[in-house]
């Protein structure tokens, strides 16, 4: 009993101070139930012009968390009759797909983040994110022979508003 109540208090502060710190690392990180919800889904808009919409959580530090990531992407059409004006297709991407293989996670810096919008669950993009998460993903093609093709248009992620 004396060595209960000699070290029971100890170990007792141990767990306190240990339960605050994994506290204060999970607000730190945006850990449930500090970080974002997986219900509302925000745009966040660049300095640079970029915007990306995903599960957006900014706690203490420099940098705000982004997951679940999507951009819209900007692709220019151009017509084989040069009478005929390049045309702007629009599509949703979703964060992960690139070449170099990012995560589905942005770390932000707080300093250029221009502005937030919280979106409405009826909002066309969500709407779209909520169709491209129900889709089945989509097979490539694949062809015995190689068939020439025209270069792949240029495209870069652009704030659409």
């Amino acid at each position: 009993m004396k060595f209960i109540a000699r070290f029971g208090f100890g170990v007792i502060g141990l767990v306190v101070v240990l339960v605050l710190a994994g506290g204060c690392f999970a607000r730190h990180e945006g850990w449930p139930p500090f970080g974002p919800s997986n219900k509302q889904w925000t745009g966040v808009f660049l300095t640079n012009g970029q915007a990306y919409f995903g599960h957006f959580y900014s706690g203490p530090g420099d940098y705000a968390k982004l997951t679940d990531v999507y951009y819209v992407l900007q692709t220019q059409l151009q017509s084989q009759d040069p009478k005929v004006a390049p045309q702007t297709q629009l599509s949703l991407q979703k964060l992960g797909g690139e070449v170099h293989g990012p995560k589905q996670e942005m770390r932000i810096a707080k300093s250029q983040i221009l502005f937030t919008e919280e979106l409405r669950a009826d909002s066309p993009l969500v709407q779209s994110i909520d169709q491209l998460k129900t889709a089945p993903a989509a097979t490539p093609a694949r062809t015995a022979t190689p068939t020439p093709t025209a270069p792949a248009p240029a495209a870069t992620p652009t704030p659409v508003r």
